[in-house]
């Protein structure tokens, strides 16, 4: 992105998980939930289950705000003078109406290695997530390669620093953060003022808020309007991760007919599992409260607790649309 257009609009342009890309595959030090420290195996390949893929995903209409704690957004913070516009639907060849249509999305092609490290270690009160934020899979080749489908969407975008937003690498970065290990849910939610929402501790990798921002000014939702890798995921200032129903390339899927594993964790401690609920349905928006989430029992550090928790989902924001806990301070380098 160019400089001056930073200047026009300084409140909104840092959700933009749009603008940076590059991609790679990994070979990661992930850990199990049991809160000690271990290392997965490199290129590590998820199994999904037929009823948990899905064929089409729900964007949100046009007009949709971000002002306010509600089911099926983001409740985004204000950010200076600017008043945060409405999300936007583009007309992308993969949206009809309001699905995104996983087989016409032209996904950024490759797979390419990336040396991820990772490790999560747990107090009795502290929750230590640490890594290079690169994760356990392959991901798409970055930069976007001249000459593929992704590849129109990717150079048409300006990109600080670059060409156009084609020419963007993925790297490694720092990710070392303190999580409350039993958070509290608070009176009312707490708005999402940063792109970067959580740790995938099955991967390694980020998960960024699904908002982002066009060269008109328009938020959108990103999976709308520009093609990940396979595994939902690209990068922004360089650093890479994941947007949508980000299912495909996590190690633990779970099994059919139960209650999804832990995927993750939000920045606010709360833990954030897959697409099956209690009932091991898949769960729509309409079992989630504003934040996307619900309370009921689930697995915790090896215990069975009543506690809330998020899910993702095939139905936009697709994870984290707020926050029920209290989010810890990001380090500066995360703060975009």
């Amino acid at each position: 992105m160019k400089r001056e257009y930073y200047k026009r609009v300084p409140t909104l342009v840092l959700a933009a998980g749009i603008f940076a890309m590059s991609g790679c595959s990994s070979s990661s030090s992930s850990t199990a939930d049991s809160g000690s420290s271990s290392t997965a195996d490199s290129g590590v390949t998820s199994k999904v289950e037929p009823s948990a893929t899905p064929t089409t995903l729900r964007t949100p209409a046009t007009g949709t705000s971000l002002e306010k704690a509600a089911k099926d957004t983001i409740y985004f913070c204000q950010r200076g003078p600017i008043k945060i516009p409405p999300l936007t639907r583009p007309s992308s060849t993969w949206v009809e109406g309001d699905a995104v249509v996983v087989s016409k999305i032209p996904f950024v092609e490759g797979s390419v290695k990336v040396d991820g490290k990772f490790e999560m270690t747990t107090t009795a009160t502290e929750r230590a997530l640490k890594g290079n934020g690169l994760p356990n899979h392959p991901i798409g080749t970055f930069p976007v390669q001249s000459g593929t489908a992704a590849y129109q969407y990717y150079s048409a975008l300006p990109a600080m620093g670059y060409k156009n937003a084609a020419e963007i690498p993925v790297g490694a970065y720092d990710i070392n953060l303190t999580l409350p290990r039993n958070p509290k849910v608070n009176a009312a939610p707490t708005c999402i003022q940063w792109i970067f929402t959580g740790v995938v501790t099955q991967t390694g990798a980020a998960w960024h808020v699904d908002i982002a921002i066009d060269s008109s000014n328009n938020l959108l939702d990103p999976i709308s309007a520009l093609p990940m890798d396979q595994c939902w995921g690209h990068p922004y200032a360089t650093q890479y991760h994941y947007h949508g129903y980000s299912w495909k390339c996590f190690p633990n899927q779970g099994e059919q007919g139960k209650h999804s594993p832990l995927f993750g964790y939000a920045i606010d401690g709360f833990g954030v599992f897959g697409p099956r609920g209690e009932d091991g349905k898949l769960v729509t928006n309409a079992d989630l409260d504003e934040c996307h989430g619900h309370t009921h029992k689930i697995e915790w550090d090896g215990e069975v607790k009543e506690m809330f928790h998020y899910h993702v989902n095939n139905e936009y924001p697709y994870s984290v649309g707020c926050y029920r806990g209290t989010p810890i301070e990001l380090p500066h380098h995360l703060q975009h």
